[in-house]
């Protein structure tokens, strides 16, 4: 059998989450010969930059990129030039993570928090805190709306705010600095879509076969990586410099939201384009047709 090559991107979250990747799984899949044993020589690696990685997957010097649904989304209503071979995972919901001393929801009375403008769109922030501690938002709690969610993790970290709505691995270097996270508040902002699995079209139509093996031997790679602890926490720890505790956190809230299965969620693919681009023509049936390859879209 002869041997095919295929070299996969990952990003970095950029700024606080340092050395945090998006998808650590592929070198620990190298390291115990899952790819090898389907016939592939995967190279897994870090490239920062989404122009850079479209460079890459555009001149064939990559064929896979792994990122974040509302990049891979905006690009693809831009160019139309890309398609998706399925999603690692399909949610992450944030973390509520608060200042030091604030040790439940309703310590933020009167007090700001800040999440990124996107994910909170259509989401009930405001019925939430009602519900659970009668805050009304706008007059017991101010919401700030930066636009990303590092500036997010800025104003919380420098004290100028009070919480912040944060991904998980912003939540966990906050938490590692002594921030709180707030165990009361529900899984009710998200950002859709977090690992999306993504080629061009045109190395889709030539290398169809060769992008269905990899997904073969990913969904292998990603259950193995879940049911190796030992080997998951070293690989962080050693490769990524995480702490200990940072990898724990990593390995038991992160990597357990990452789904074998690889496919899509139809609804989960509504809510991203509801915040990406709501008034895009033709819906997210029409949208979901055109990007994600055949067979890889479920409900």
């Amino acid at each position: 059998m002869s041997i095919v090559q295929l070299s996969v991107m990952y990003g970095h979250l950029e700024g606080a989450g340092g050395d945090f990747a998006r998808d650590p799984t592929g070198h620990l899949s190298i390291e115990a010969g899952i790819f090898e044993k389907h016939g592939l020589d995967v190279s897994w690696n870090h490239v920062q930059g989404t122009e850079e990685r479209y460079r890459r997957l555009e001149n064939g010097s990559a064929q896979i990129s792994l990122v974040v649904g509302r990049a891979s989304l905006q690009h693809f209503l831009t160019s139309r030039t890309t398609r998706i071979l399925g999603c690692a995972m399909n949610s992450c919901p944030y973390y509520l993570i608060a200042a030091p001393e604030i040790k439940r929801l309703g310590d933020l009375n009167g007090k700001i928090v800040t999440c990124r403008e996107g994910p909170s769109r259509n989401t009930p922030i405001a019925e939430t805190l009602t519900s659970l501690v009668g805050i009304e938002l706008g007059k017991d709690l101010t919401l700030q709306l930066p636009q990303g969610d590092q500036d997010a993790f800025n104003l919380l970290i420098d004290g100028k705010v009070d919480g912040a709505f944060l991904p998980r691995p912003f939540g966990f270097i906050a938490e590692e600095r002594g921030f709180n996270r707030i165990t009361e508040w529900p899984d009710v902002v998200d950002d859709p879509l977090p690992i999306t699995i993504e080629t061009t079209e045109k190395l889709w139509r030539e290398r169809a076969d060769d992008l269905k093996t990899f997904l073969e031997a990913h969904r292998e790679g990603i259950g193995y990586f879940k049911t190796h602890r030992d080997d998951a926490i070293r690989l962080l720890t050693k490769r990524f410099g995480h702490s200990e505790s940072l990898a724990a956190k990593t390995f038991n809230d992160y990597i357990v939201r990452m789904d074998e299965r690889l496919t899509v969620d139809f609804k989960q693919f509504e809510r991203l384009l509801s915040q990406v681009a709501p008034e895009t023509p033709g819906g997210a049936r029409q949208i979901a047709a055109e990007w994600v390859v055949p067979g890889a879209l479920r409900g």
